[in-house]
């Protein structure tokens, strides 16, 4: 199945790109995701206490099960004042 990953902040810095589409088995979860996108952005800091992930605009654990043609969004959380 392919999911779509939309970057945000520094990590679309990080990668380059805006987006990928990214080809996972079926009943893939968010943690195999992100997992695949370490392997081939081997210098994207995954951190999930430091991210808000969403699918399909809605929150999510890493135990959440994608679905073919679901859109991640990686959402850094910022720090600061």
């Amino acid at each position: 199945m392919i999911v779509t990953v939309k970057f945000f902040s520094f990590l679309r810095q990080i990668v380059g790109v805006d987006q990928v589409s990214v080809n996972l088995i079926d009943e893939a979860t968010v943690a195999d995701l992100l997992k695949s996108l370490s392997v081939t952005f081997n210098s994207l800091p995954l951190k999930t206490e430091q991210m808000a992930i969403m699918v399909n605009h809605k929150n999510v654990f890493l135990h959440t099960i994608l679905k073919e043609g679901d859109q991640v969004l990686l959402l850094p959380i910022m720090e600061g004042g």
